[in-house]
């Protein structure tokens, strides 16, 4: 069973999808559905997996959805605190709400894949890795 995380985003400028996983950064699978990608994303992870054993390499950790408690606590400057509070009060929402929200839209509007990068993408080809005499 293939327990690591993935991410599924599409690609404007390969015109498919790009299947991530986090724990294997420098590998992906682009297809043109998001479940091929997926698929194509395991079938890699999977060969990778078993080139690390032939080499007596330890896999790294599957990310476990359950170790995130959803709450944080931010330190800030006082008048940032002070603004956020403004807004939140003039939006009549609470603080927690605007904040969240806020990082919520920070997040969509700098565009997953531009975050990413060539970094993660490397050459245009179907399946990928950097790894130096595996797949």
């Amino acid at each position: 069973m293939f327990k690591y995380s993935m991410q599924l985003f599409w690609s404007e400028e390969d015109n498919e999808y790009v299947a991530l996983i986090p724990e294997f950064p420098h590998l992906n699978a682009l297809a043109e559905t998001p479940e091929a990608a997926a698929r194509e994303a395991q079938v890699v992870a999977g060969l990778y997996l078993e080139d690390m054993a032939d080499c007596g390499e330890d896999p790294p950790e599957p990310t476990v959805l359950s170790g995130y408690s959803g709450e944080i606590r931010v330190r800030m400057p006082r008048t940032l605190h002070q603004k956020l509070a403004g807004r939140a009060q003039m939006e009549n929402v609470s603080l927690n709400t605007l904040m969240a929200t806020l990082l919520a839209e920070g997040i969509g509007a700098r565009g997953e894949l531009s975050a990413i990068g060539a970094k993660a993408r490397g050459p245009r080809k179907k399946v990928q890795t950097v790894r130096e005499g595996g797949l």
